[in-house]
């Protein structure tokens, strides 16, 4: 079940970048962007070091040798 919970969080998210972007293409929805690129880190299990790295903030190399 927690599965399909899953589903319509992320539904529901969509629809409201693409409800915002409908009303104003121009509208800031970056912050119901990265509640979805939260949702995403969360169902893969990535750590906050492979967070770092796919946000950019810390590149593949560092993360391999503090590994």
């Amino acid at each position: 079940m927690a599965q399909h919970q899953d589903q319509v969080e992320y539904i529901a998210l969509v629809g409201r970048i693409l409800a915002a972007k409908k009303r104003n293409p121009e509208a800031d929805t970056s912050a119901l962007e990265r509640e979805i690129d939260q949702l995403v880190y969360r169902l893969y299990g990535l750590t906050e070091e492979e967070i770092d790295v796919v946000e950019g903030r810390l590149d593949r190399e560092t993360l391999e040798k503090a590994r």
